[in-house]
């Protein structure tokens, strides 16, 4: 039985483009858990927003075609009625929340409902206790809480409310590793205790693996695929479209034993099942180190109201290296980054960068050595244009408009933004958004450059096209330092891993080095690659491990 009809839905945002949904149709089932992926800027928010009626009842555009919930279409109903049968939880709680305690939170959107007092008060805990909250965070204020802890709370808000249709945009994907698993923890016994259904957009293949009945695939505004994860996971024709299959299902594809594989778990049973043997093992060597660009000596920090972020930092950036700073949300790895780049000053200790102390710098020739790209791009972005925001750095440095012109156009073309320089960054999604934050200082030419988590909301071609890009530009006798939640990304490119926890650095070295760290992982809440834990099961003596899907292939053969 269908819950959800979509008909030939055409939108366009008033003051945009062109359309960003053109002729969608949609069936959702009931109890059905769809997860809508493609590439960002496809339209999977939009259509998000156009199944809860904030498209077209709150937002301005042209929007045709017909919606349906429960047999009845949605041009009659206005939002609050919608919202009776359908909860939207966002990819950043914080917009969602209004109140100062989790209870009121909740009560909140059940006020609106008429229920008893006894009534509500069974709802928010049985809603809080669903996520693996409880009563304890009655009180507590959402925006203190950790980053896994209000995506929890947003979702108890929504379900407190039991609609019968549940819309997540991205739930995990500001999340760190711990985050993402308390999350993920809370998706699960969603699924098992709740008759709902669920309307997930999502760009991480593992977790879409997991969880999907069914993957719809967006394509500039246009629905291209529908199917079984299994399927259209693995088809190479989508990847074009941002779809690739988790390290699971791509290594039993290439073993030739993907039926039936779902966990690594399925995995490791299937290769002993067939019988297998491992090529001879990588020998770890160390390559020549760059010249040191920035040293951190003894450095402290701690914020108003005695909060130690960092606490003794020790810490080198090589020219020639591309550095993954990993860890839990709060560790201090942001604090670590804006000392550097002179935006924050150490409470203790020093930095010092190609030879000189930080403070010997002006702001201006600091800016040009060390560029910094924050996590948030709107905490960085503020001119009128695409093409402004781009170019405002180098006008500043009184380059002439002919060079500036080639310049921004380069770095547009390299993030892809080309064709949007006269549109008002409003109007960008906001992976675009992070993309035009990126290209306003990367076309600086920085000598050290510090990207705070570029993945976040992208898509997995922009991912790998970007860390291909870091990687070059560390190449050019550069520095890159990159804080990242994406930890395949880590493994997979970076020359060097550090792991911070609690202001402190736990660990440092490279990827197939940190893979093997378990008692590390374990204490900063970290996973060794999927490919990685497979192979230690299989080889538990091994004193190595592959750590991309390439890696563990070309180690290990699975008899015929």
């Amino acid at each position: 039985m269908s819950v959800m009809e979509v008909r030939d839905l055409w939108w366009k945002y008033r003051g945009g483009g062109d359309y960003v949904l053109r002729g969608v149709n949609l069936s959702v089932r009931e109890r059905e858990f769809l997860v809508i992926m493609g590439r960002s800027g496809a339209g999977k928010t939009t259509l998000l927003l156009a199944l809860n009626g904030v498209i077209p009842k709150r937002l301005p555009g042209e929007f045709r075609g017909a919606i349906s919930l429960l047999g009845r279409d949605t041009s009659s109903l206005d939002v609050a009625e919608i919202a009776n049968y359908v909860a939207t939880v966002f990819e950043d709680p914080e917009i969602q929340f209004v109140m100062s305690t989790v209870e009121d939170e909740i009560v909140l959107g059940l006020e609106a409902l008429g229920l008893s007092e006894d009534e509500i008060r069974e709802r928010i805990e049985w809603s809080l206790e669903l996520v693996g909250l409880g009563r304890k965070f009655l009180e507590r204020n959402p925006y203190q809480l950790s980053g896994g802890e209000k995506q929890r709370v947003a979702i108890a808000s929504a379900l407190a409310r039991r609609p019968r249709i549940l819309l997540l945009d991205e739930p995990t994907s500001d999340l760190d590793p711990k985050g993402k698993k308390e999350v993920v923890d809370a998706i699960r016994r969603l699924r098992e205790e709740l008759d709902i259904t669920v309307v997930m957009v999502e760009h991480d293949p593992d977790l879409v693996y997991e969880f999907a009945d069914r993957v719809v695939v967006l394509a500039r505004g246009k629905v291209v695929a529908s199917g079984d994860p299994a399927d259209v996971l693995g088809d190479p024709s989508l990847r074009g479209e941002g779809v690739f299959p988790p390290q699971v299902l791509e290594v039993a594809r290439a073993l030739s034993l993907n039926h039936g594989v779902k966990s690594e778990e399925d995995l490791v049973d299937r290769i002993r099942s067939k019988g297998f043997s491992v090529k001879g093992e990588e020998k770890i060597e160390r390559g020549e180190s760059g010249k040191i660009v920035v040293s951190c000596e003894g450095v402290k920090h701690v914020y108003e109201g005695g909060i130690e972020a960092l606490r003794s930092v020790n810490f080198q950036l090589r020219l020639g290296e591309l550095v993954a700073l990993v860890g839990p949300n709060g560790s201090g790895k942001s604090t670590l980054a804006k000392i550097i780049a002179g935006l924050l000053k150490p409470t203790s200790g020093r930095v010092v960068i190609e030879g000189l102390p930080i403070d010997r710098y002006d702001r201006m020739t600091l800016s040009s050595l060390v560029g910094y790209v924050y996590q948030n791009p709107d905490h960085q972005i503020f001119n009128q244009t695409v093409f402004d925001e781009v170019a405002f750095g180098l006008r500043l440095r009184g380059l002439g408009e002919h060079e500036i012109r080639r310049r921004v156009r380069s770095a547009l073309e390299t993030f892809g933004l080309l064709g949007k320089e006269e549109e008002h960054p409003f109007f960008l999604s906001k992976g675009e958004r992070r993309r035009l934050a990126l290209a306003s200082i990367y076309v600086l030419n920085p000598r050290v450059l510090i990207v705070d988590e570029p993945t976040t909301g992208q898509d997995m071609i922009f991912n790998r096209a970007l860390f291909d890009l870091l990687k070059r530009v560390s190449k050019e006798n550069r520095s890159v330092l990159v804080i990242t939640h994406s930890l395949n990304l880590a493994y997979a490119y970076a020359d060097r891993m550090v792991i911070i926890k609690d202001g402190r650095i736990l660990a440092e070295g490279r990827p197939c080095e940190i893979a093997l760290r378990d008692n590390v992982l374990r204490e900063a809440n970290l996973n060794a690659p999927p490919v990685s834990r497979v192979y230690r099961r299989l080889v538990p003596e091994s004193t190595s491990v592959p750590i991309t899907v390439k890696d563990f292939i070309e180690r290990v053969s699975v008899a015929p």
